[in-house]
């Protein structure tokens, strides 16, 4: 553990900092003493203190342990002096909204104080919070003990459990409101997307501007040979068509000129309108289809078969999100 002295220069914050030293060390002898007092009840320990002095024994079992209650109230006057003292402090440079509160976030520092043996493993506690509180101001750095980080590991394989215990139980929960028929996936939409769907019109419109400026301008060609194929295949299958190349001698130029003229026209319809979703702004169009769309989902369907597969989709998804939840993150980092 490292200590920075430096910290203590400022004459107000070094006398609190010493304060809270020496109620580390007043605590922790404090808790020594009171497990070797819990220990001397039973006649096992008494031996072994006895067979180690002998004299320290009678002292200590005739004088200082019938009495132990009262010597601990010197240091619970000691606690309840220090608290008192924080509380002026606290109450003198405004630290608290009120002055009556200091009690309620700091209580387990006045409980602790009662001499009754239920509530002393508090006094633990008040350890603790002192040590925080001087690796936060930067006193002492206690990240490269191992206590530390023997610590820390268990920390964060608790918080890592009860966290995906808590996930997968409201996972759990939302797959059974689906199962039962509830209406989650219509709030969803309802609440939470038709409200942003200026956000997605402006995302989709981005998304299909550059699907049209790259994919078509990559796909002309190939676009260009279906039309003509296309528009060949329906002309040739028209009996409008077949009875106009029966006109003599111009009956089948028209007709090919005819074929040409279509496929141009259509050609031409089909690449403006995809120039003009490339590099127009299209984004009131795109949201009002995004909009009727997302309406069309939450409107009552007889499609039962749609709706049912819908929800067992919806089911799955969260099923894979249990799974990955469930993976234990803190057995593939090294350092725990």
């Amino acid at each position: 553990m490292k200590i920075y002295l430096n910290k203590l220069k400022d004459e107000k914050t070094a006398f609190w900092y010493l304060v809270d030293f020496f109620m580390i060390l007043l605590i922790i002898t404090n808790l020594f003493w009171m497990g070797f007092d819990m220990a001397f009840y039973t006649k096992f320990f008494r031996a072994f203190v006895y067979s180690v002095n002998s004299s320290f024994f009678n002292y200590y079992y005739s004088v200082i342990h019938p009495d132990f209650m009262f010597y601990d109230m010197f240091f619970v006057a000691l606690f309840l002096t220090e608290f008192v003292a924080r509380w002026a402090y606290s109450v003198y440079e405004n630290k608290l909204d009120k002055w009556y509160l200091y009690p309620f976030f700091y209580w387990y520092d006045l409980v602790g104080c009662i001499p009754l043996q239920a509530f002393r493993f508090l006094r633990l506690i008040r350890i603790f919070t002192l040590v925080i509180r001087l690796q936060k101001k930067g006193v002492i750095d206690i990240r490269e003990t191992s206590t530390y980080k023997i610590s820390m590991k268990y920390y964060y394989i608790m918080v890592e459990e009860i966290a995906d215990r808590v996930t997968v139980n409201i996972i759990s929960g939302t797959q059974d409101e689906l199962r039962a028929g509830s209406p989650l996936v219509e709030k969803v939409i309802a609440e939470v997307i038709l409200p942003q769907k200026e956000v997605i019109a402006g995302w989709a419109a981005e998304r299909v501007k550059y699907a049209s400026a790259s994919i078509y301008a990559d796909k002309k060609d190939e676009i260009r040979a279906y039309i003509a194929s296309a528009v060949k295949e329906a002309v040739e299958n028209s009996d409008e068509i077949s009875d106009l190349e029966k006109v003599p001698i111009l009956g089948k130029q028209i007709s090919k000129k005819l074929e040409h003229s279509i496929g141009d026209i259509t050609s031409s319809v089909i690449e403006k309108s995809m120039l003009d979703l490339a590099y127009k702004d299209t984004t009131e169009l795109i949201s009002e289809i995004i909009e009727v769309s997302l309406k069309t989902l939450i409107h009552p369907s007889e499609e039962t078969q749609f709706e049912e597969t819908t929800k067992e989709m919806a089911i799955a998804s969260l099923e894979l999100v249990k799974d990955q939840v469930k993976i234990k993150r803190w057995k593939e980092k090294k350092e725990l």
